[in-house]
């Protein structure tokens, strides 16, 4: 069944506010006929089945109640258009909270879309079926963005090619470069406050670097 996330609250008999988009999607591409159902949902209400009644639309009954969802960051140097419509939408299947573009010594690009990833996770979050929405930040210096870790969360840099290993904790966050690695001048700073593991022997890109971290987390959860 088709899910829209819907920033609003949803109980028995409210009526729905959608978007313009929403309801030309709606409307003029599935072609919704009176008594047909779509679920609407968001990470305080949960999910609900809401049923369109001429020109309006009406939940009528919860399918999922709010759960608890444990803190997951992922922080990242931007990449080009494709490999980070990649990331966004992996990382948001794999379950991670929170998005934070970092800008490093060799980050591929300086301008980030903050709409258009948002929009992005919304949507991988519709086809997997989660309740919540990752919450994307404001693009942040690696070193600032060091000095101001968000408490609660054990952090993880990905080296390339490094010897070392641990045990994960939880809640993490994982931090990965850029396409061009870090730089001599980053690499001990990120030592100094988060723990470096390794990612093995081969040269992995951003995103795919991205996905192995964040799927230890996802199978831990499955």
């Amino acid at each position: 069944m088709t899910r829209l996330y819907l920033n609003q609250t949803l109980e028995a008999g409210q009526l729905v506010d959608l978007s313009k988009e929403q309801r030309h999607y709606l409307e003029r591409v599935l072609r919704f006929q009176v008594g047909q159902s779509f679920l609407g949902f968001n990470q305080f209400c949960g999910e609900w089945e809401i049923v369109y009644e001429k020109s309006c639309y009406r939940c009528v009954a919860q399918t999922r109640t709010p759960c608890f969802i444990e803190p997951s960051w992922l922080a990242f140097a931007p990449l080009k258009h494709d490999p980070m419509t990649f990331l966004i939408e992996k990382a948001t299947e794999l379950g991670v909270t929170n998005l934070q573009p970092i800008l490093t010594e060799r980050t591929n690009t300086q301008r980030v879309n903050l709409e258009r990833l948002q929009k992005n996770a919304i949507e991988a979050t519709q086809q997997c079926e989660r309740l919540d929405i990752p919450t994307v930040h404001e693009p942040v210096v690696l070193s600032a963005f060091l000095q101001n870790l968000p408490q609660g969360v054990h952090w993880y840099s990905a080296i390339e090619r490094s010897a070392e290993s641990c045990r994960l904790e939880y809640p993490a966050g994982f931090i990965i470069g850029p396409e061009g690695g870090w730089s001599e001048k980053e690499r001990q700073p990120l030592g100094n406050y988060t723990t470096n593991i390794s990612l093995g022997k081969n040269i992995l890109r951003a995103e795919t670097a991205a996905v192995v971290c964040l799927s230890l987390q996802f199978c831990r959860h499955n």
